[in-house]
């Protein structure tokens, strides 16, 4: 019998990886598809979703535990520092010692692992000996790809595999504090990040404050980590905080334009979601962006502002519709079978 043990962050906070992770748990569970999460994140509080960590030796034995009772691994890391290849390293070893045979899988999330694996020698060494354990490596984007590829790891075990997962549920009513925001606001767009430099908030507030010269009412509520947002940030940008993936789905439904700034990506779920649900999306060319997307050149805010008022100012460009997102849930569930 199926049954699946995935490894990862859970949120919250509310990242592409750990809301990949609750939703694929939450996927496989209507599919009766047995599903246990071991949460890498050891801040987080207990939870009944999650089995949480109590540290290395613990991990390990957990690790081991699930896998001599016939659980498949899949782990989900973002590639991009020690820390997480080594907990893909012990979860692999502790794959292959459970069962005797190469048979875990592993995904690789961040648009900046391509980087990390450039460093030294240490990290190609680290990602090409994890690699061995597994039989399956996906990867969300083909930059990743291409790193892994440069590894001298069997061509057939990687994957290109976007990390977007249908999302089944009906969307939840829209936070109080955003319906009374956006009354203030025309048009309104949305983004989702982290307050760190590859995320491209301070090219978002340059791009914002040029296009208020035309669109004096526009605004822009930007989804994420509350705790390391920046001070006194302008009314007609709203920092609504870590909200839920449902509650984010939301937003960026009822938004005029969904915008991605980064300076570096992986598979940007977020992306994907805002194109199924119909929503424009402006987004950097850092990385190959889905059908659909209007990219624009990364760094450059002029680019930036052009696009998004090419936007607000032809209808006909409002009312994109792009082909479906790939959903990653059929394939993944061939690659556990």
């Amino acid at each position: 019998m199926l049954k699946v043990l995935l490894i990862g962050p859970f949120p919250p906070p509310h990242g592409g990886v750990s809301v990949h992770v609750c939703m694929l748990q939450d996927l496989l569970t209507r599919s009766g598809i047995p599903c246990r999460v071991l949460n890498i994140n050891r801040d987080a509080s207990k939870s009944d979703r999650y089995v949480s960590i109590r540290g290395p030796l613990n991990f390990m034995y957990l690790l081991l535990r699930y896998s001599l009772e016939g659980w498949s691994i899949h782990v989900h890391i973002n590639g991009h520092n020690a820390k997480s290849w080594l907990v893909a390293f012990a979860a692999g070893l502790a794959g292959v010692a459970g069962r005797q045979a190469r048979g875990s899988m592993l995904t690789i999330h961040s648009g900046m692992s391509p980087a990390y694996l450039n460093t030294s020698k240490f990290p190609r060494l680290l990602a090409w000996t994890t690699a061995c354990f597994y039989r399956h490596i996906l990867a969300v984007n083909s930059e990743i790809g291409d790193a892994l590829r440069a590894l001298p790891v069997s061509q057939e075990r990687i994957e290109i595999l976007p990390a977007f997962l249908p999302n089944p549920a009906a969307l939840p009513e829209l936070p109080d504090s955003f319906e009374q925001w956006s009354k203030a606001h025309d048009p309104v767009l949305s983004t989702a990040l982290f307050f760190r430099p590859e995320y491209g908030f301070e090219l978002l507030v340059r791009a914002i404050s040029e296009l208020r010269k035309k669109h004096p009412r526009l605004g822009c509520v930007v989804m994420g980590d509350s705790e390391s947002r920046p001070k006194g940030l302008p009314q007609h940008i709203f920092a609504i905080g870590d909200v839920t993936h449902d509650s984010c789905l939301a937003v960026i439904a009822s938004s005029d334009i969904f915008v991605r700034t980064t300076f570096s990506d992986g598979d940007a779920m977020s992306v994907r979601e805002a194109i199924a649900l119909g929503t424009p999306v402006v987004a950097s060319d850092v990385v190959r962006r889905p059908a659909g997307t209007i990219c624009f050149r990364t760094g450059d805010p002029r680019d930036l502002v052009s696009k998004i008022e090419s936007l607000l100012s032809d209808a006909s460009l409002q009312q994109i519709r792009s082909e479906p997102a790939e959903n990653a849930m059929q394939r993944l569930l061939e690659l556990y079978s």
